[in-house]
């Protein structure tokens, strides 16, 4: 079974889209596949394979390309804690409504 078919069409939908991304801001600076891929160490296949949206390039190249290009910092961006929604949503949620003293230790509990 090949990646794309185990994966939601959303995402692979979505992947394919950043590979196209990336295949136009490289375009809109003028850089060659072969110039591109020399400065990310990598094949002209493997960036081939990422400009076409291929689920199983890795992350790191994903990050290289993203750093010839300028965007690495757009990285830490992604799934950064203060932008998850639902995850604040839920620590909310588990907050006690009252905050009470704990007893110290060293005074009698009767």
């Amino acid at each position: 079974m090949t990646r794309k078919k185990s994966m939601p069409p959303e995402l692979v939908s979505t992947i394919s889209r950043l590979g196209e991304h990336i295949r136009i801001a490289r375009k809109r600076r003028l850089i060659t596949m072969d110039e591109m891929a020399s400065r990310m160490y990598v094949t002209r296949k493997t960036l081939s394979r990422l400009e076409n949206g291929e689920p199983g390039v890795s992350l790191g190249v994903f990050a290289l390309a993203l750093w010839v290009l300028g965007f690495d910092k757009e990285l830490l961006n992604i799934a950064a804690p203060e932008q998850d929604r639902v995850g604040v949503f839920l620590e909310r949620r588990r907050l006690p409504e009252r905050v009470r003293r704990a007893a110290k230790a060293d005074e009698p509990d009767f």
